[in-house]
């Protein structure tokens, strides 16, 4: 089992990352970019992550997606072979504003190339 610890430091952190996405939301073209390898991953820029006590790597940013303006969230732990537990990426989304659970977002899904749950939620959605 793996401590989440969300202290003041981390709040810090979830603070500057959601101020920098807020500022430079990901457009269609800007993920076809990053997607096609041309730009690299959204997490190799430092602006959009966040490390968290006992090996939590979180990525966040705001896409905009054919249904509208999106959170995208990746969290990652530092163990190969191993995911977060839901109920961590559960409290993660709550401090970075997005609602709801795992189960009720626009798409949740596993990138097993980095051991990650991504989840995909509405910009302004209500719990």
């Amino acid at each position: 089992m793996r401590a989440l610890l969300i202290d003041a430091e981390a709040k810090a952190q979830i603070k500057k990352v959601i101020a920098y996405a807020q500022e430079n939301r990901l457009s269609p073209g800007d993920l076809q970019i990053n997607m096609g390898g041309l730009k690299g991953p959204i997490g190799d820029n430092p602006n959009h992550v966040c490390h968290f006590f006992d090996g939590y790597r979180v990525v966040y940013s705001i896409e905009q997606q054919p249904i509208g303006d999106c959170h995208h969230l990746s969290v990652s732990v530092d163990a190969k072979g191993r995911y977060p537990t839901p109920q961590a990426v559960e409290l993660i989304m709550k401090e970075f504003g997005i609602p709801g659970t795992i189960m009720g977002c626009v798409n949740c899904w596993m990138e097993e190339e980095v051991q990650a749950i991504n989840v995909l939620q509405l910009v302004g959605k209500e719990e």
